[in-house]
C-alpha cells in the first residue's frame, strides 16, 4: 500500500516560531511536534510494509486554534491520494483526551476511507520517551504564563498612557514619552501616534 504523510502544527508568535521548512526532515529539526509526527507515521508505514511516497508539512495561521487555511492543503492531498490509490496518514491528537483538536481538518478527513488516523502514543525520540499529551499540557502552561505576563505589560502601558492623556498629552506626545522611557509595543516596535491611538481604543 502506498501512503502520503501529513504533519501539522500551530505557530507560536511570541517565541518567533512562525514558519517551517517544507521539507519534512528540516521541519522536524525546527519542531519537536513535527519530529514526533514524522517518526510516528514513518514507523507505522514501515511496520505495515507500506511505501511512504510523499510527506507534507503545514503550519496553520493562528496560534490558538486550527483554521480553514489547512483545508486547501488537505484537499490537494486527498485528491492526489485518490488518483494514485494511496492512503493519507496523520496523527490524530484528539484521541488523547481531546488534546489539540482541529475542527476544519477533521471535517474533511473523518468520512474518508483512505485516511489513517494514528493515536498519539508515547514513543522514543532520540533515545528519550516523548509523550505528546504531556508535551502539550506543559506547553499550555508555558503559553498561559507568557500570555498572563503579556497582559500585565499591556495593563502597565495602558495605565501610563491614560495618565499622560489625562494630563493633556497628544497621541504623538504619548508615543514620544514611551519611546523615551524605552518602552516598546508588545511586538517590540517603537510607539507611534497611530499605534498609541489604536492600542488605547482596543484596550
Amino acid at each position: 500500500m502506498d501512503y502520503l504523510g501529513f504533519y501539522w502544527t500551530l505557530p507560536v508568535n511570541w517565541a518567533g516560531f512562525t514558519s517551517l521548512p517544507k521539507d519534512a526532515e528540516e521541519a522536524a529539526k525546527a519542531s519537536r511536534t513535527i519530529r514526533y509526527q514524522v517518526e510516528r507515521v514513518r514507523r507505522w508505514v514501515k511496520d505495515n510494509k507500506g511505501n511512504l511516497l510523499r510527506e507534507v508539512v503545514f503550519m496553520d495561521v493562528r496560534p490558538d486554534r486550527g483554521t480553514k487555511a489547512i483545508q486547501s492543503e488537505i484537499g490537494k492531498l486527498l485528491t492526489e491520494a485518490g488518483k494514485i490509490s494511496a492512503g493519507l496518514v496523520l496523527v490524530d491528537f484528539t484521541q488523547a483526551f481531546g488534546w489539540r483538536p482541529h475542527g476544519p481538518l477533521f471535517d474533511m478527513i473523518l468520512q474518508k476511507d483512505n485516511c489513517v488516523l494514528l493515536p498519539p502514543e508515547p514513543m522514543l525520540l532520540e533515545g528519550k520517551l516523548w509523550d505528546p499529551v504531556e508535551h502539550f499540557r506543559a506547553w499550555r502552561e508555558v503559553d498561559f504564563a507568557h500570555r498572563s505576563a503579556k497582559q500585565q505589560a499591556k495593563d502597565t502601558v495602558l495605565a501610563a498612557m491614560t495618565d499622560l492623556k489625562v494630563d493633556g498629552a497628544s497621541y504623538a506626545n504619548i508615543a514620544q514619552e514611551l519611546n523615551g522611557m524605552g518602552v516598546k509595543t508588545v511586538n517590540g516596535r517603537p510607539w507611534t501616534a497611530d499605534n498609541v491611538r489604536k492600542f488605547m481604543a482596543q484596550a
